[in-house]
Order: structure tokens, then C-alpha cells, then sequence
């Protein structure tokens, strides 16, 4: 049995009896069975957890009432505690608040086979208690509800250090974004001088500048070189050519030398003016720093935030047994990689201990161009691998597709799906209910057919959330049939509005309202038959 509040248990009697045809008990006899029911379910639980307990874990829980910690109460306040913000002082001592917890012994072999709901009410009731008050409880009784809350204490405390880790994670991200756009604020100058010198540059060598009359004008000197020397042969001897030119070979040694110093005057232009910009090496310095941070380029500076808490996010991850929701592992291969390696000081290798190399495919363009150096292939650099692996961990955490074991938030979504048999056994009522089958109709349904049958009526599949997922939004298999149109409505007649139905609580009922999960009855306007006309409003 998995439901502990009385409202609840008289719901279900109500049900199986309308379903067996009976005639409905009085409230007062329902009350004192569902009462009975659940004084001997709870005895019968609390016994069988006790049985599980060792002698050394009893004497260890009942301590956790009488032990002062280090704040002056006792240790069983300390289950109790909530996480705090997640700084980084915080972030050790929730680490080591989950070691503590731990060490109070496996709860969850303890509490195998009983129902969630039920641990979660017995810790509510331990937690609503204080020290004094459960030492008046009977001890069978009392270790249960010690366990259930050391249960509850040890999920709470993994969920919130994965919660923690998410948020300082998103955190450092944010601040690495922020200081890319100050450093594109203060490169904003630098940007604006190399675009001014750049175009002083083309000035120098367009048409109508310097660099090109220089040209012409060294052409027009070789030209004439040339009508001088047409006449000679390249293989003539340095001899022959003095006899054959002449008085004419020292004004053409004299027009080819200025033809050279022309064309030198041309090149020195563009390096002048590079020169009046502070030399080649500034020039080359302002574009490379430029260049290390173009666009969004954020990833390369988040080490420098996480780089503090590095070592508490490597024993994070060794204290939560982290798994893959399904069977894309290469998250946590990566991670179990860079643990290993995480004595390395520079560069850590690309591949596995097999051979095998380290799939990084679910990362961003930017961190793969991040984590490799050109100069060292095979190899990633670590600390942007690190940061690569934890920003990817934090993404993985929050969108359900790795899981905390033994979590409550970061539960595995897929370990709470029914079973086929039991989808089977239930599966010819639902289709009943829903409108896909008629009563008796043993035809095998064909969950196939239906889908494509909705899928010609819509564009577009709706979107909707897996079962145990945060924030991943995921296609649906299956399409909603498109909408029929709307109709006009008549206009609301002035008078008194129609009140949603509401059942009063029965007297005597010591919880919830009974009704808390009961269906509303067919009524009509004020809760006579569903057949009864709606009387005229009255008016004054």
C-alpha cells in the first residue's frame, strides 16, 4: 500500500466499492477502517525496516537524538538543513554534509520494497518532529522514521550538490561571457586604429597614391634602359658590352640605378607608414589579440572562473555515482578520461588507454577548437578540456540525460516507465476510456496505425516533456488531431455566473478534504441532476 493519508484511503474503499455494485458504507465506518488499515500497513513497515538494521546502525541512528554537533544541537537538526547558495564555500561543505549522510549507513537496502510514498510521509513526520518528541515514540517505530529521514536527507543532499554544481557552472559560464564583452569593449580602440591603418596602407598603394606614380615612373626608366640594351645579348660578356655601348653604357648604369631607387621608394612607402603605426611586431601583437577573442568566443576563458573550484568539482563527481539516462555514454567516458589524467599539467592525450579516441562530437565547434592545439596533435589542452567536461556535465545534469543514483530530482526519468506487462494489463480499459476502442474489442492495438493516422491531420508534432526530464522539450512520436474549428458562442445571459462544484469536507474527517482526488459528481447549475433545466435568472 502506497498511500498513508486517510482521505486517500477512504477515496480508494469508495471506488472498489462503486466498483463491485455495493451499497456505500457510512463515513464514520470508513473512517475508522481506513484508520485500522493504516495503523497495521504502517506497523508491519516499520517492523520490517527495523529488521534490516544491524545492532552498531541502531546504536548510530538513536545517537543522532542525543549528540551535539558543533552549533550546540543535535545531529538530528543537522538532517534537516537545506543547501545554501551556491558559492564555493558552500560547495565544500555540502560535499562533505553528503559524506556524513552516507557514512549513516545504506538506506536504500534498508528500505527495499517499500513504497516511495510511504518514506516520504514517515520522513515528514520525523522532520516535522523534534528531538524530544521522537524519543517519545516507540523504538521500532522511531528507528523507521530515523531511517526514512536519513533516506530522504541522503536524495536531498545529492540533488542539491548536482543543483549547486548546475548553478556554479551556469554561473562561471555567465561570468566568462561578461568578461568577453568587456574584452570586446576594450578592444573596440584597437579595432578602429588597425581599420585607420589599414586604409592609410591602401592609400599608399591605390591608383592615385604614391606607391603607383613610383611604378609608372620606374617603368618608364626601365623602358628606357631597355631601348638601350635591346640591341645586346644576355649571354655577352661584361667586355663586349663596354665596346659595343660605349659613351652610352654610363648614363644607362646612371638611369638604371634611379629606375631602382624609384621602385625601393615604392615598397618603403607601405613600411613607413606600417612603421608609423608603432612597427610590424605591434601590428601583429594587436591583430593576434584581436583574433584570440572574434565573435563568441567565450569557452577559452572559462577555465580561468572554474579554476578555483577544480578540485572540488573532481570530488563532486566521485561522490555521486552519476549515470547515463541512455545509451549515449560519451559525457561520462570523457569525464572518467580527464580524471585519470587530471595530475597532467599541460595537455592530456586524445585517446583512450585501448587506442580508442576520445569522442568529443557533443561538444560545441568552439570548445573542439578550444580543447586542440595545432602544435600538439593527438593531444587536448587539459584545462580547456576540463572546463569542456564540466560545462557539458552541468547540461547533461539539467536536461535529464545523465542521472544522480539515488537522487529524487535527478532521478533516471526511464526507471520510473511501467513495464510492458504491466502496460498490457491496463492497456484494454485506458483505449476504452479514451475513446480508441469499444468495450469487448480484443483487437490488438496497433499504436503504429494511430500515429500515422495523426500525423496527416497536423503540420507539426506537438512538443511535450519526457517523463522525469527538467527542461529537454522532445518531438513526440505521435501527432494531436488538428482542432475543430471554433463556433460562435451565444452571449452570456446578465445574471448569477455558473460556481465551479466543491465538496465541503465530511465532519469528523481528521486530514484533507476527502474529496482531494475523488471525481466531481455530474451536476447541474447548483449541483441538482444533470438533466434539471437551468432556472431564469430573476430580475429586480
Amino acid at each position: 500500500m502506497s498511500k498513508n493519508r486517510p482521505a486517500d484511503l477512504i477515496n480508494i474503499a469508495l471506488e472498489k466499492v462503486v466498483e463491485a455494485g455495493l451499497e456505500l458504507p457510512g463515513f464514520t465506518t470508513l473512517d475508522a477502517l481506513a484508520a485500522k488499515v493504516r495503523t497495521e500497513v504502517n506497523a508491519s513497515i516499520c517492523a520490517g525496516i527495523c529488521e534490516q538494521l544491524s545492532e552498531a546502525h541502531r546504536e548510530r541512528l538513536l545517537a543522532l537524538l542525543s549528540e551535539k554537533d558543533t552549533s550546540g544541537t543535535t545531529k538530528y537538526n543537522r538532517l534537516k538543513q537545506s543547501a545554501k547558495a551556491p558559492t564555493w564555500s558552500h560547495f565544500r561543505a555540502q560535499a562533505e554534509y553528503l559524506g556524513w549522510v552516507d557514512g549513516l549507513g545504506e538506506t536504500g537496502a534498508w528500505l527495499s520494497g517499500v513504497a516511495s510514498g510511504k518514506i516520504t510521509d514517515f520522513a515528514g513526520e520525523a522532520d516535522a518532529a523534534d528531538a524530544p518528541g521522537l524519543r517519545d515514540y516507540g523504538l521500532v517505530k522511531r528507528l523507521a522514521l530515523l531511517v526514512c529521514l536519513v533516506h530522504k536527507a541522503r536524495m536531498r543532499a545529492g540533488d542539491a550538490l548536482a543543483t549547486m554544481f548546475c548553478k556554479r557552472v551556469a554561473l562561471q559560464v555567465k561570468r566568462a561571457k561578461a568578461e568577453l564583452e568587456s574584452i570586446h569593449e576594450g578592444q573596440q580602440a584597437i579595432v578602429e586604429a588597425l581599420i585607420g591603418n589599414y586604409r592609410t596602407v591602401l592609400q599608399h598603394i591605390d591608383a592615385d597614391g604614391p606607391v603607383q606614380a613610383a611604378r609608372e615612373r620606374a617603368a618608364a626608366l626601365t623602358a628606357e634602359i631597355l631601348g638601350v640594351v635591346t640591341e645586346l645579348d644576355q649571354d655577352t660578356e661584361a667586355g663586349a658590352v663596354a665596346t659595343r655601348l660605349g659613351d652610352r653604357l654610363a648614363p644607362a648604369l646612371h638611369t638604371m640605378a634611379k629606375a631602382l631607387r624609384v621602385q625601393a621608394g615604392a615598397l618603403g612607402a607601405a613600411a613607413v607608414a606600417v612603421d608609423g603605426f608603432g612597427g610590424f611586431e605591434q601590428q601583429y601583437e594587436q591583430i593576434e589579440e584581436v583574433a584570440a577573442h572574434h565573435g563568441n568566443y567565450w569557452e577559452v576563458l572559462l577555465y580561468g572562473h572554474l579554476l578555483k573550484d577544480r578540485s572540488t568539482m573532481y570530488d563532486l563527481t566521485s561522490r555521486l555515482e552519476l549515470t547515463a539516462a541512455s545509451e549515449d555514454n560519451r559525457v561520462l567516458d570523457a569525464l572518467a578520461h580527464a580524471r585519470r589524467h587530471k595530475h597532467l599539467r599541460d595537455y592530456i592525450p586524445g585517446r583512450y588507454e585501448d587506442g580508442r579516441p576520445v569522442d568529443i562530437s557533443f561538444a560545441t565547434l568552439n570548445w573542439q577548437k578550444a580543447v586542440r592545439d595545432k602544435n600538439r596533435p593527438g593531444a587536448f589542452v587539459r584545462k580547456h578540456f576540463e572546463a569542456m567536461i564540466f560545462a557539458a556535465l552541468a547540461e547533461e545534469l539539467r536536461t535529464g540525460d545523465v542521472a544522480v543514483a539515488g537522487s529524487e530530482e535527478y532521478t533516471d526519468w526511464s526507471q520510473q516507465l511501467l513495464l510492458w506487462d504491466a502496460v498490457e494489463e491496463k492497456l484494454g480499459d485506458y483505449l476504452v476510456e479514451v475513446g480508441l476502442a469499444e468495450p469487448g474489442d480484443d483487437t490488438p492495438y496497433d499504436a503504429g496505425r494511430s500515429a500515422g493516422s495523426w500525423r496527416t491531420s497536423s503540420p507539426r508534432p506537438p512538443r511535450r516533456r519526457m517523463p522525469g526530464t527538467r527542461t529537454t522539450r522532445v518531438w513526440s512520436s505521435t501527432r494531436r488531431p488538428a482542432s475543430p474549428p471554433s463556433r460562435p458562442t451565444a452571449p452570456r445571459a446578465s445574471g448569477p455566473r455558473r460556481r465551479p462544484w466543491s465538496r465541503r469536507s465530511e465532519p469528523g474527517c481528521r486530514s484533507a478534504p476527502c474529496s482531494g482526488a475523488s471525481p466531481a459528481p455530474r451536476t447541474g447549475w447548483s449541483g441538482g441532476a444533470a438533466s434539471a433545466p437551468r432556472p431564469a435568472p430573476s430580475r429586480s
